[in-house]
């Protein structure tokens, strides 16, 4: 039954409610969401919930949101409260924040026991890679060897200008200067480094200027190189006895000739200096390289090979590397400066091992004045 105003109408759930059968005024829409849920049930969204009618969600939703202002309204009440006792309470002493002060170790070895504990050294199990040795003065000596050891593959290499028509000795190592091509190809072996405070490998110089205030200096994390430059060096004299002293010693040269015929190595005749790398600048732009050796039965180096062209741009870089690959075929011995040092380490280490159990291990780590 369904009012309407002052009629009152029966409709049959089954019946679909047409608008011409129904009266003026009816809410059509109420009767077809009765009659939608009677015919379809399966459009109930619960059951025995008719469409027509508010869910109790939808009421239970609206107390929620009610209950949920409230809720609102408390939290920023209490925030306003607690505002108000923070601007009352800002002037006292005991609520100030004090920045925390750090307690300095009277331990001179604090900073080293702090990264032996990061890294885990004083644990149990690395007990065995781990020992002390007893300070003496031949702890002291041996420190100070193998701190002067370098700790990088090293390598000294002579470089020598041949201008035009100087074909003897005298007038080879009397250059105090070369040419602009040949200046620009030694500043490209490396960067200049002032002699009397340079820290790197020296090469044999010492820390002065005797001999010469600059040298090419070259080095990675694995190799340093340093130049022996002839026309950076001062001469001490008709015989040269100063550049020959050094030039002499290295196993490998670098000669830039300008000459028009071919270096001869016969011309600077040393102990050492087994392989000689000379570079030919040619009219095209280009450069020759030709490579002597004392003996033919050295090993294999490159990059570079004998009757090479190269260009301007790579020039610096192959001929360094060249040289330093060389000088490495001269060394007798295998073993690397990392290597060679490891083992001085551990020689050390066997001869002045301190013997002691674990807890007089770590009481001398922990406490070392005790």
């Amino acid at each position: 039954r369904r009012v309407h105003g002052d009629t009152v109408v029966y409709v049959k759930p089954t019946q679909m409610p047409w608008k011409s059968l129904r009266p003026i005024g009816s809410d059509l829409l109420d009767d077809s969401l009765c009659y939608i849920g009677d015919s379809s049930p399966e459009c109930l969204q619960s059951i025995g919930q008719p469409l027509n009618k508010c869910p109790k969600d939808l009421i239970q939703l609206k107390s929620d949101c009610i209950f949920i202002n409230e809720i609102e309204a408390a939290i920023s009440e209490q925030d306003v409260d607690e505002r108000h006792h923070i601007e009352e309470t800002m002037n006292e002493r005991s609520l100030t924040c004090k920045r925390p002060q750090c307690k300095q170790s009277q331990s001179t070895f604090y900073q080293c026991i702090q990264m032996l504990n990061t890294f885990g050294f004083l644990s149990w199990e690395k007990r065995g890679s781990f020992d002390l040795l007893q300070r003496s003065e031949q702890l002291w000596r041996e420190l100070r060897h193998i701190d002067n050891q370098p700790s990088r593959e090293t390598h000294k290499i002579a470089v020598l200008y041949v201008g035009r028509h100087q074909e003897d000795k005298a007038s080879i190592l009397g250059n105090g200067r070369g040419s602009s091509d040949y200046e620009s190809f030694v500043a490209g072996l490396g960067w200049d480094v002032i002699l009397s405070n340079h820290l790197g490998f020296r090469g044999g110089f010492p820390a002065n200027d005797s001999c010469g205030q600059r040298a090419p200096y070259y080095a990675t994390s694995t190799i340093e190189v340093l130049f022996h430059v002839s026309t950076r060096m001062p001469s001490s004299g008709a015989d040269h006895t100063l550049k020959l002293r050094h030039l002499g010693n290295d196993e490998v040269h670098i000669v830039w000739s300008e000459h028009d015929r071919d270096y001869s190595p016969s011309i600077i005749r040393t102990q050492f200096g087994g392989i000689v790398i000379v570079i030919y600048p040619q009219r095209s732009g280009l450069y020759r390289i030709q490579i002597h050796r004392k003996s033919m039965d050295r090993l294999v180096f490159g990059p570079l090979f004998d009757g090479a062209i190269v260009e301007r741009c790579s020039l610096a870089g192959l001929v360094r590397a060249t040289a330093v690959n060389a000088n490495r075929t001269t060394r007798n011995d295998e073993a690397t400066s990392v290597s060679s040092r490891s083992m001085y380490l551990e020689s050390i280490i066997d001869s002045l091992r301190y013997r002691t159990t674990f807890e007089e291990f770590a009481s001398k780590i922990y406490a070392p004045g005790r």
